[in-house]
């Protein structure tokens, strides 16, 4: 057992280290959206849970890829429910990336949860 946990650290892939401004936003929207895509745990999920809404979301996260706070700026044909799981979805999920050290970065992103196939 313990071998096969070494073997899986050994051999997991490092995150990318992104440096520019612009080029960390945009991969991160790139990250968003194809988070909506048929065959992403987050789709999958929403699909599942029947989560309906149109949103804007701000979304800060830090170096490693983690996200740090999501502040939702504008709802549409939404209920409460599926605003608020989405919201927490949105929060568990992490940046395959990682940034400079100590670095924050928000970005406020579309995500329109009613136009995604099901």
């Amino acid at each position: 057992m313990l071998s096969f946990a070494l073997t899986l650290t050994a051999t997991a892939q490092k995150k990318e280290l992104l440096e520019d401004k612009e080029t960390i936003l945009a991969r991160a929207a790139e990250v968003f959206d194809a988070s909506l895509r048929p065959g992403a745990e987050m789709y999958e999920t929403i699909v599942n849970e029947q989560l309906i809404g149109r949103y804007v979301l701000q979304v800060s996260f830090r170096d490693k890829g983690d996200i740090s706070s999501v502040f939702v700026v504008r709802a549409e044909g939404h209920d409460l429910r599926s605003q608020n799981r989405f919201k927490d979805l949105v929060h568990l999920s992490q940046m395959p990336f990682k940034m400079p050290k100590g670095r924050q970065y928000r970005i406020e992103h579309t995500f329109d949860l009613n136009a995604i196939p099901r």
